[in-house]
């Protein structure tokens, strides 16, 4: 062959290759929280030995994460490649201008019609009837009866009354649904639409899951557990005179048991009865038995049974809700006996929905079978998407211990996950952790001696229980970086960092002594979240014809605005806009008294920050705060406690959902050098597409931090 020949031949080779997407892998770790100070910091000590690696060998930087930096609202830029404005995921809350009333941000409930709805009685009793009438005569002529037809017809009329007793008091009209407020394309979705495998693991606003071309998906933070609710453990206890501190914000149910010793009957608290009313709520029967020698605890669920010492956790064991004979929710639940002398103390973790036996349209993966496909292949597992257990430790009723043996309980389960998916041959791999960002959240305060709950007796023990959260991080990466094939990226990344919270800032209070929100008298005051949204007891003694501002969420601050708010009184345009300005100013001019400390940050308008927003559903402006201040509990809840500076004597201890970003950097490695270390959350989404050769959606605003290539 000529040589002339093959010069064309082998230019068109080099261009296909150039074009072609590389055959590696993209393998994306998120890991909820990872701070960058903690992170450079134990990296410069030696103690990070992989990541130390993988920024040698590739590029590590700061992350700044989005504004507010939470969980849902950084994550969801991630997955959309939109700011906060334009994933509709802002805060946890949201608030109905109609009716100031707040509901969960990530997704909201709805209604959706039953089989035939308020028809299903009269359809069985059709359906019975005729089935019946035919099943019947076929078997009455069978038997050589003359007229079976006539004959069947008394029987096929009973097989009707049954459907129809059935279809009314066994079969709901309406049944709960679940739609997911973010908006924007998630990158895998735009990735499996041009022939990209991929897996995805639990990253957070994923629920409901929905399929896409050529994965899997496993829902993250917004799976509820079977309550419904973020979170929900149970505390048994015989001790009569025991009960929980009035701020109980985070929901925990406190059982008292009649008995000491012997047989105990009591029972799981389960699902509110959404489907008939009544009883307003289903329970699951429970039977503990002490033994004769009080050293164990014998634990019968109905469908499972388990002996533990006190120490110790019982294995996953089986919960039946149930509703009627027809209708059950199967669910599986993890117990930690604390004692059983002087007084039986028992804790049970949040419940949760068992993959194996989901309800019908409850889609917590996709496709909606690979959840329990996941439980056979890797063993049980915690489907809630808040799964690492914070409310114990930060209501009291269990101890730091106890909440660290839960951390690697939980997050061990998604470990044997990570490996299970490294083994696959997907194109595109990400699996997200939370344990990061939990055991900040109750630990921080033993790093910090200028917390007012720091205890320095206990510190060391904890600061090393902090350092081997940070440890197994490094380790979870170094496995990774181990399975990693010739052609293979790695990312590794957080949402946000952390900071210590020693201050509370109560917004809501500085706003009643300030004259911009107005009482009709007996003072605010924030109660637990479930018991406010079920009494519809938010924003108490609140005159909404004098106020002209108020504070809700973690960050979120509204003009009660004419036209917009139900009972708004100011007017748009010179003075609104005016409003606004003026309290910008005077909150970043506030000077905590005690510290000398400006709390306040600084209060965005949301125009400065958004590209595109519902302006009647996006706060007017967002607040944040400076390092060691956060928003209050009580004013996301819409409370106005006495003063407007407390001190946080909370277990929960470190924080960053109301915090500047500045201030709680998040971490992003690489194994190839990045082109740039000024880098946003909002760069993730087109670099990760880039690297898959795809062009996003639409136009967004982040820039690739490697050099990609698309397709045009």
């Amino acid at each position: 062959m000529k040589r002339w020949i093959l010069i064309p031949a082998v230019l068109l080779l080099a261009a296909l290759a150039q074009a072609a997407p590389p055959a590696g892998r993209l393998i994306i770790l998120g890991f909820d929280g990872a701070d960058a100070k903690l992170t450079e910091q134990w990296m410069a000590e030696g103690k990070l030995p992989h990541l130390a690696e993988l920024a040698k060998i590739g590029g590590y930087a700061r992350l700044d994460p989005t504004i507010p930096a939470q969980t849902p609202v950084s994550w969801s830029t991630f997955t959309t490649g939109r700011d906060p404005g334009g994933t509709r995921i802002f805060d946890f809350l949201v608030r109905n201008p109609e009716t100031y009333m707040p509901s969960f941000a990530v997704v909201r409930e709805t209604k959706a019609k039953f089989l035939w709805g308020r028809s299903n009685p009269v359809v069985l009793l059709g359906l019975g009837v005729v089935v019946g009438w035919l099943v019947f005569t076929l078997l009455i002529a069978v038997f050589r009866r003359k007229r079976a037809w006539l004959w069947a017809v008394v029987p096929a009329l009973a097989v009707g009354a049954a459907g129809y007793w059935i279809g009314a008091n066994w079969l709901p009209v309406q049944v709960p649904k679940v739609i997911n407020n973010r908006q924007g394309t998630p990158f895998w979705q735009v990735a499996g639409e041009h022939g990209v495998t991929a897996i995805v693991g639990r990253i957070p606003v994923t629920f409901p899951a929905r399929p896409f071309a050529g994965g899997h998906l496993l829902s993250g933070l917004g799976v509820p557990d079977v309550r419904g609710r973020i979170g929900s453990p149970t505390f048994y206890t015989s001790d009569p005179f025991y009960h929980l501190g009035q701020g109980n914000q985070f929901s925990i149910d406190v059982i008292h048991l009649k008995k000491v010793d012997g047989v105990i009957h009591t029972t799981i608290p389960g699902p509110p009865n959404r489907l008939f009313g009544r009883p307003p709520q289903i329970n699951a029967p429970l039977t503990l038995a002490v033994s004769a020698d009080a050293k164990s605890l014998t634990i019968d669920t109905g469908p499972q049974r388990a002996t533990i010492k006190p120490g110790e956790w019982s294995p996953w064991m089986s919960v039946i809700f149930r509703f009627n004979p027809l209708i059950k929710i199967y669910a599986m639940a993890r117990f930690r006996l604390l004692s059983l002398r002087p007084n039986v103390r028992l804790y049970l973790t949040s419940v949760q929905f068992d993959p194996d036996h989901l309800p019908a349209g409850f889609l917590i993966s996709a496709p909606a079978d690979w959840a329990s496909i996941l439980k056979r292949e890797v063993g049980p597992y915690k489907t809630t998407g808040w799964a690492v257990d914070t409310w114990g430790v930060t209501e009291k009723v269990v101890n730091e211990d106890v909440f660290m043996e839960d951390v690697y309980n939980t997050e061990s389960a998604y470990r044997k996950m990570l490996e299970h998916f490294l083994k696959g041959n997907e194109r595109l791999l990400v699996q997200y952790f939370e344990f990061t960002d939990r055991v900040a959240h109750i630990l921080f305060r033993f790093m910090d001696p200028g917390h007012p709950y720091y205890d320095a007796t206990r510190a060391a023990k904890y600061q090393k229980a902090f350092l081997k959260t940070y440890q197994t991080m490094d380790s979870i990466v170094g496995e990774t970086m181990a399975q990693l094939r010739p052609g293979d990226t790695l990312i590794v990344l957080s949402d946000h960092g952390f900071s210590s919270w020693r201050w509370s800032f109560n917004i809501n209070t500085w706003l009643v002594k300030n004259g911009y929100l107005h009482l009709t008298g007996g003072g605010g005051k924030a109660q637990n979240l479930e018991t406010l949204f079920d009494q519809g007891q938010f924003w108490p003694n609140v005159d909404w014809s004098r106020s002209r501002a108020y504070a809700l969420g973690l960050g979120g601050l509204y003009i009660n605005l004419r036209g917009r708010e139900a009972q708004g009184i100011v007017a748009p345009g010179e003075e609104y806009e005016n409003l606004r300005r003026e309290l910008a100013r005077k909150l970043e001019a506030i000077v905590d008294p005690k510290t000398g400390r400006h709390p306040i940050a600084k209060v965005y308008l949301r125009e400065e920050i958004y590209h595109d927003f519902d302006p009647n559903l996006v706060p007017d402006m967002i607040v944040t705060t400076s390092e060691y201040y956060r928003i209050s509990w009580q004013s996301a809840l819409g409370g106005m406690p006495a003063h407007v500076f407390m001190d946080n004597m909370s277990p929960w201890s470190g924080d960053h959902c109301t915090m500047n970003p500045s201030v709680v950097q998040g971490i992003l490695f690489a194994n190839r050098p990045l082109e740039r270390h000024e880098v946003h959350m909002i760069d993730v989404y087109p670099t990760i597409l880039g690297l898959l050769h795809e062009q996003p959606p639409e136009k967004v605003a982040g820039v690739p931090f490697f050099h990609v290539s698309v397709k045009k």
